[in-house]
């Protein structure tokens, strides 16, 4: 019950954000071990079934979610919402691919609930492009991907699209970059109860996860795991 109020709570923030606020809400995630990591060697889940769960509905809370096209490669990954009778509350989905890298053989693409993916890049690769927008995927291209304002400047086009509540599922380096430059405002961390030790990677930032203080946490069972909520700085 705490952790719904709470969502409804912050519903109605970004709400009135919306006429009051140059940029939208910009919200991230993250899993990681006992001991920090974000990557099993051995298993593809850091967190148990019921983080899962919970990250599926905070998917559906958002209009959007942000990823790049290094991570959904990665993984193959869908980040959609899979729980029962919200499977049409699915995000529409925005890769950041500067290089233009997305493959062209991913899960996503032979989804049968359909939503919007737009794709940020700054190659024009007429082939690849027109490969992409035959996937129905809208393609905007930027001059930069790389700098602080860059990313207000993509901020404020997603909300001029009418995207206010964005949910950032992204590998490290993004996500530690956006951080340090004040671009988020909450930051929601899962941690699992389990150490990793020699089996554990991190694709990006370790030293980012090392400086991060887990003090807010929300009363939610997830059994073994624990759910935090981090209110960052933000411009």
């Amino acid at each position: 019950d705490h952790f719904l109020k709470k969502k409804g709570s912050d519903f109605y923030n970004s709400y009135n954000r919306q006429h009051k606020q140059v940029l939208p809400l910009v919200d991230a995630k993250i899993a990681l071990s006992k001991d920090n990591y974000t990557t099993d060697k051995f298993n593809k889940r850091i967190t148990n079934k019921y983080s899962e769960k919970i990250t599926h509905f905070l998917r559906s809370q958002y209009n959007c979610i942000i990823s790049s096209s290094k991570s959904i490669n990665l993984d193959n990954s869908i980040l959609n919402c899979r729980i029962y009778g919200l499977e049409k509350k699915s995000p529409d989905l925005v890769i950041l691919d500067r290089n233009l890298k997305l493959k062209k053989n991913l899960t996503m693409f032979n989804l049968k609930i359909k939503r919007k993916i737009i794709l940020f890049t700054c190659k024009k690769n007429k082939k690849k492009i027109l490969f992409f927008k035959k996937k129905g995927i809208k393609i905007i291209i930027v001059k930069s991907l790389t700098t602080k304002n860059d990313f207000i400047f993509l901020f404020k086009k997603l909300k001029e699209m009418m995207y206010n509540r964005i949910f950032i599922e992204a590998g490290l380096n993004l996500l530690n970059f956006l951080i340090k430059e004040r671009l988020v405002d909450n930051l929601f961390v899962f941690k699992s109860n389990k150490k990793l030790g020699k089996n554990g990677l991190n694709f990006g930032c370790s030293k980012f996860l090392k400086n991060l203080k887990f003090k807010n946490k929300i009363q939610v069972n997830l059994f073994n795991d624990t759910l935090f909520k981090e209110k960052l700085k933000n411009v």
